[in-house]
């Protein structure tokens, strides 16, 4: 029996639901394996199509795996094992380089990837707790975590999967960990560019042969009316793609002023500036045709479903900067600002900061 064997039957043991695979190296992760669904089966009147995670370079596939557990740094590559220190001070071109260096299939979690997940648990209820209150969650008192490091505040980053059951994607030990805090987790295929959004279509940044560097062809605009991908101008002001803008909202009964809403308007609103809003606040102009606003929502950047109470979680965004790069979750000091639904494009691709982390996904390609 070789190690990779007894690799797996140890963590088959105490994993026993979840994939046990290795990268090109022989290096063990477990994974939670996501099953292809389409876009009606979690958000009302969506329509028939897969939902995006689940295309990469045009081929449907039945599903991807995802880290069970935020990763650890193992002779530079991601690796998700339980009881372990997440890595930290990355930004996101580490990030990407140690999910990439463990071999084609494997990848930075993408929009798509995480979005989808988003979307499901919000359908079926689960709103998963985590580490947003140094060790615990805000709404916790008893549950707390192992702790890693502490601040004058008290814990920060703890191991992975030290949790409770309620910071569980679907409240089973079989579930995805801290999805909620922790770490905020950088997020492939999507950048902000002057406030234009910018994909790897479908799922295809699952594929590292799509490259995700600053100059890549492989970014695309999204038409605001049709929803197709479209080439972008490089400045921000693509004509009738999808734009932010921090739009002031008369009579604002959240108390915001302003809040971020999509557009395919240039916005007048663009500034190197960091600003954000509840992300049940968020919402679309006359500009964005529904194909446009399904793409969103199967993003995780929108929704519209009363299945559970998912406001504070905010969403935070710089539409002033050349590139602006997603991370998402929050961390352990976000509070309840923090969960599945909180993401940040507020930060360049070379950017660190404590408090980031960052988990590998896998696809089988042909």
């Amino acid at each position: 029996m070789n190690d990779s064997e007894l690799g797996r039957i140890m963590f088959r043991a105490a994993c026993p639901n979840n994939d046990i695979l290795f990268d090109k190296d022989g290096r063990p992760s477990v994974m939670v394996f996501i099953p292809k669904f389409r876009m009606n089966q979690v958000i009302t009147n969506g329509s028939d199509r897969i939902h995006p995670a689940f295309v990469v370079n045009g081929v449907e596939i039945d599903g991807f795996n995802i880290s069970k557990y935020q990763n650890t740094d193992i002779d530079g590559a991601g690796c998700s094992l339980p009881m372990e220190i997440p890595c930290n001070e990355v930004g996101f071109e580490s990030s990407y380089s140690k999910c990439a260096a463990k071999g084609r299939g494997w990848h930075l979690t993408t929009v798509q990837e995480w979005g989808a997940i988003a979307l499901w648990c919000k359908r079926n209820g689960f709103l998963p707790f985590g580490n947003n209150d140094h060790g615990k969650d805000k709404r916790e008192s008893v549950f707390r975590a192992a702790p890693v490091s502490y601040d004058e505040n008290g814990a920060k980053r703890v191991l992975t999967g030290s949790g409770p059951i309620s910071w569980s994607h679907d409240n089973t030990a079989a579930g995805i960990w801290d999805m909620n805090g922790n770490l905020s987790e950088w997020i492939g295929g999507i950048r902000f560019v002057y406030g234009e959004l910018q994909v790897i279509p479908d799922n295809n940044g699952a594929d590292i042969l799509n490259p995700q560097t600053s100059d890549s062809y492989a970014w695309k605009a999204v038409d605001a009316k049709t929803g197709k991908y479209i080439v972008p101008d490089g400045t921000g002001t693509t004509p009738g793609s999808v734009k932010a803008d921090y739009a002031s909202v008369p009579f604002d009964v959240a108390g915001w002023g302003s809040r971020w809403m999509f557009t395919s308007k240039v916005p007048p609103s663009r500034a190197n500036a960091l600003r954000r809003c509840d992300m049940s606040l968020i919402s679309c102009d006359e500009t964005i045709g529904p194909e446009a606003a399904e793409l969103l929502y199967a993003y995780g950047l929108l929704y519209n479903e009363p299945y559970y109470d998912y406001k504070e979680q905010y969403a935070y965004l710089n539409n002033g900067l050349p590139e602006a790069y997603m991370y998402r979750g929050g961390y352990w000091g976000s509070g309840a600002f923090a969960g599945i639904y909180c993401w940040s494009c507020s930060w360049d691709r070379g950017h660190t900061y404590e408090g980031n982390g960052f988990r590998s996904s896998f696809v089988r390609l042909t």
